[in-house]
């Protein structure tokens, strides 16, 4: 696998821009030595390297299709398209300097250029464990305590679907017949924390649901406390860009699945359990910027990074 040279982010085979930041992705033939993997920017961040770069999103509620196409240098068509979806778009990341400078050029074209931090944009999120609905709360069991979620505390809700898929090992001969249940993941983004909250609805523990589905139940844990807040669900017009799952956080449902999982080989003496791959982590990095974003334009002050 590939990463953008820009911001470090897994490429997406046969695209020649990055599905995040949008910058040149270099040209890899058949032919051509696989480069090796590239860390994620947040590992090559705690390994010491600066961060010092932003975010130029662009808010096109009120581009026009002319302005966007001259200012993009893109054609006309793909300028409508943009416009026609209308949000937040991700146009580039830049080092600070750069971004500030193309921010200016963007607003010389009349277009509304925002800027975000790329550790607003790499903010991880607490995941939830658990819950239940209140009329008009949410009291969530999270990886940090409990936390309480009433209506009006939220800044936005991101929700987006979840692609999963097996990648098997080569010395494994025999066809995979099953594939991974697709998941659905939202981030709630509370006013007062930049940290959002992710609830996944295969494995929070919902208790008892009159529904009996579990995404069912988490629509309805957002209509309870939404209120007002914008909803994002534009995730699920992106490609998926996939990358090996992390571990599911520490719960009853983790503990139940891991008994239906494969057993490590033993004729082989290895581990030779398929490994899992999604997307939560596009996700994240979506959500992220989507509500560092939005944070900005409604004038909140972010606080420090946590």
């Amino acid at each position: 696998m590939t990463h953008c040279p820009t911001c470090g982010r897994p490429r997406v085979a046969s695209r020649a821009t990055c599905l995040y930041c949008g910058g040149p992705l270099p040209s890899v033939g058949p032919s051509d030595p696989v480069p090796a993997d590239a860390p994620p920017v947040a590992e090559r961040a705690e390994a010491g390297e600066p961060r010092d770069r932003c975010l130029v999103v662009l808010d096109l509620a009120a581009a026009s299709e002319a302005a966007l196409a001259r200012a993009l240098d893109r054609p006309s068509y793909e300028a409508r398209l943009l416009v026609r979806r209308g949000g937040l778009h991700l146009h580039r990341i830049f080092d600070a300097a750069a971004a500030d400078a193309e921010a200016r050029r963007l607003r010389a074209f009349g277009l509304d250029a925002v800027l975000v931090p790329e550790t607003e944009a790499r903010v991880r999120p607490l995941r939830a464990l658990g819950g239940e609905r209140r009329e008009g709360q949410l009291t969530l069991r999270t990886e940090e305590g409990p936390v309480v979620v009433r209506r009006g505390d939220l800044l936005l809700v991101v929700a987006g679907p979840i692609t999963r898929e097996y990648q098997t090992p080569s010395k494994r001969r025999r066809v995979e017949t099953a594939r991974p249940d697709e998941g659905f993941r939202v981030h709630l983004h509370r006013r007062e924390d930049p940290r959002p909250l992710e609830i996944d609805s295969q494995s929070v523990e919902l208790g008892f649901t009159i529904t009996g589905s579990g995404r069912l139940e988490v629509d309805a844990w957002v209509e309870e406390v939404a209120g007002d807040a914008p909803r994002d669900d534009g995730f699920r017009r992106m490609p998926p860009a996939l990358s090996p799952s992390e571990p599911e956080p520490t719960g009853v449902l983790a503990a139940v699945r891991s008994l239906g999982r494969g057993s490590p080989d033993s004729a082989s003496g290895g581990d030779d359990r398929a490994v899992v791959l999604d997307n939560v982590e596009q996700f994240r990095f979506y959500s992220a910027w989507r509500a560092a974003a939005e944070r900005r334009r409604a004038g909140l002050t972010p606080k420090a990074e946590l």
